[in-house]
């Protein structure tokens, strides 16, 4: 999910539209809004603010805006964004790569819950995500999560928003790329009728979609993590990027292909609503994974319609989710982390280290110790997309 505090600053004069940061002390939210010159909410901050705002930038110095600094990328055009410490600790950074792709590459941890409303004009977003969980809701999935592990995949019609909340104290790493609805052919040779049935209306018409979630592949992570070390500059740098990026975009439509668009009436807004409660469910019992049965009572669905919710939302079973959700879960602990994987291991609710190995290299490619040793020695690198280098404000 792209963050749009501070990037539509830099198409309004300061004087004529300056930012206010708004505090609710009864429930430690945070809303940026801007003044009355300019839009009355978040929810006018457009993917084209963005672009706007990287080319602002370039060449440029630092501006420091309502929440944190903004300053040029050292290598293409684009801008990182660093949160005050009170907001936030790290940031994110925004790149323009091509009229036809843009990406944003987040690794941060909110000082307090913050609201955001974002606005994807004639975009199709692909959010990877690597550590941690975010509420979002829009009109078609009013209490949904992009979630660590999966790829979530949505497109707004023009005009149309949706909400993140990032909570507090919740440290948060993930990719979006945001392909520009008649530039799908161009970058990835793709034409509408190529495109996933779900999505085919949003290529051809601008239409919205609902969010769908797929597990994120073994490579689909890595290509997200490369994202993070990449050490090429100039026009290596954007072609290398733009490579990823597309590496995700395919994994994502591989696994959206065979979803069908008979069917999707069949789920109403209640199941919907539901079957994101299970999947929340899974979530707080990774160490003693609930049945199909146990899940479906819990929240009130029967297993057959439990079963057919997961299939159209995230294009897996109630098993392959929770499989998933575990060793995303897992990855997250041996990467970032020096508990002994046989504590991984039960924390992920595998009871032999031998099934732990297994079923981590199957997914990752490489075993847990093996990956430990390759992440760890990266994560210096990985944190400078933080942001916290010179000029941090504090």
């Amino acid at each position: 999910m792209a963050e749009y505090d501070g990037a539509a600053a830099s198409t309004v004069a300061p004087a004529a539209c300056p930012d206010r940061l708004q505090f609710n002390k009864a429930s430690s939210q945070v809303n940026i809004q801007h003044g009355a010159s300019g839009a009355s909410n978040s929810a006018e901050r457009t993917i084209q603010d963005m672009v706007l705002a990287a080319n602002a930038v370039r060449g440029g110095g630092g501006t420091e805006l309502v929440d944190g600094w903004r300053r040029p990328l050292n290598t293409g055009a684009g801008f990182r964004y660093s949160y005050h410490r009170e907001i936030g600790d790290g940031g994110w950074e925004f790149h323009y790569l091509s009229d036809a792709v843009s990406i944003v590459v987040a690794d941060f941890t909110a000082a307090q819950s913050i609201s955001r409303l974002h606005r994807l004009d004639d975009h199709l977003a692909f959010s990877a995500v690597l550590e941690g969980r975010i509420p979002i809701s829009s009109f078609g999935a009013p209490n949904a999560e992009l979630a660590n592990g999966f790829c979530s995949i949505y497109g707004l019609a023009r005009g149309e928003s949706l909400e993140t909340v990032y909570e507090p104290g919740r440290a948060l790493r993930w990719v979006s790329v945001f392909l520009r609805r008649d530039k799908l052919q161009n970058l990835c040779g793709l034409d509408s009728s190529a495109m996933p049935a779900v999505f085919r209306d949003f290529a051809t018409h601008g239409a919205s979609t609902d969010l769908r979630s797929v597990p994120l592949s073994g490579a689909a992570r890595m290509a997200a993590l490369q994202m993070f070390n990449c050490d090429y500059s100039g026009e290596l740098r954007r072609l290398y990027l733009i490579a990823k990026a597309v590496e995700i975009v395919c994994t994502a439509v591989h696994a959206l292909s065979g979803i069908p668009v008979s069917g999707q009436a069949e789920l109403t807004r209640r199941d919907i609503a539901k079957i994101w409660a299970a999947r929340k469910l899974i979530d707080r019992h990774l160490d003693a994974p609930l049945s199909v049965a146990a899940l479906a009572e819990h929240v009130g669905l029967g297993r057959r319609r439990l079963q057919l919710g997961f299939q159209q939302l995230f294009n897996a079973s109630v098993g392959q989710v929770c499989k998933q959700t575990r060793l995303a879960h897992a990855i997250s602990l041996v990467s970032e982390t020096t508990l002994p994987l046989i504590e991984v291991a039960m924390e992920c609710g595998y009871d032999h280290a031998a099934s732990f190995t297994r079923a981590f290299k199957a997914n990752f490619g490489e075993s847990p110790m093996r990956v430990r040793a390759m992440l760890l020695e990266d994560r210096p690198s990985v944190r400078e997309i933080t942001g916290q280098g010179p000029g941090r404000s504090h």
